[in-house]
Formats: structure tokens, C-alpha cells, sequence
């Protein structure tokens, strides 16, 4: 096998806040729980500066600035929800930086939280970040506990 034979490429996935890597099920909500959406993990954000997790195409911006959805080119999608019941808020303490259908690169800013004011109206600030289409790849959560934006957390294989 010589040097460019086709090696099936992980794809590395990155905290895309600073905070604290859990598993979803710890996370309040059955539909992240039991993966309805797909698997993954959460993060308890630190602060409100979210970025992208993975290089890709913003091929879902919720009008209410809570959860954005990132296609990579090997067309795995994940989805960041930021709180839970977040939709609830119609924006209130989001700001967003991208706009669909644009190309985002790992560290890229999505959107400012305003953590206070959202983690009072809400049940939960845990954000789950799953992955709604793994293209046939397995995730594989390589770092739980505290992370800075940025750091690997997870690979597909």
C-alpha cells in the first residue's frame, strides 16, 4: 500500500465552548437522552462564546439564534442546541455571528450568550452536541470534565 491508499479519515471534533464535557445522559431532556437526534455529547458552557466544533457548511441557523447545525464534507452533520427550552427565549440573550448556508472553520465564532440572562429562563444551560447524520462513522467522546474551546473531545471513525 503506498502512500496515498484510502485510508477511512476520522474526523476530529472540537469543544466549541469553554466548560465541562458530559455525557447526554445527563442531560434533562429524553429526546438528547435516548439519542433520539442522535449521539454525542454536552457541554456546561463557562462562558458565552460559542465557536464551531468542526470545519463545514452552516446548514441550519434556528431564526432564534439557540442551535446551530454544521455539514462537514464528508457529510457528517452535528447539531449544537445551546440550553435546554431555549427556544422559548426567540433570541432574547443571543447574538449570532454566521448566517446559514456560510462556511465555518474549527474556532469560528457562531453566536455571544448573554449566560445569565439565559440561565435564568431556562431549565437548563447544558448544550448537547450531537450528531445527526455520522455517515456511517462511530463517535468516540475522548475527553470528559473541564475543556477550553478548542480542545479534541471527540473523533469519528
Amino acid at each position: 500500500m503506498g502512500l496515498f491508499s484510502k485510508k477511512k479519515k476520522q474526523i476530529e471534533v472540537f469543544a466549541p465552548v469553554d466548560g465541562e464535557i458530559i455525557s447526554l445522559d445527563l442531560v434533562e431532556d429524553e429526546v438528547f437522552q435516548e439519542r433520539m437526534m442522535g449521539d454525542g455529547f454536552a457541554v456546561i458552557p463557562a462562558n458565552g462564546v460559542f465557536v464551531a466544533p468542526i470545519d463545514g457548511q452552516l446548514v441550519t441557523v434556528f431564526p432564534t439564534k439557540h442551535a446551530y447545525g454544521i455539514k462537514n464534507d464528508s457529510g457528517i452533520e452535528l447539531l449544537i442546541h445551546i440550553g435546554l427550552d431555549t427556544v422559548t427565549l426567540e433570541g432574547k440573550g443571543f447574538s449570532s455571528k454566521v448566517e446559514q448556508g456560510q462556511k465555518v472553520k474549527v474556532g469560528d465564532e457562531l453566536v455571544k450568550v448573554n449566560l445569565k440572562e439565559v440561565t435564568a429562563a431556562v431549565p437548563s444551560i447544558k448544550t448537547p452536541v450531537v450528531f445527526t447524520n455520522t455517515n456511517g462513522k462511530t463517535i468516540e467522546v475522548v475527553k470528559f470534565g473541564k475543556v477550553k474551546k478548542g480542545d479534541l473531545v471527540a473523533v469519528l471513525k
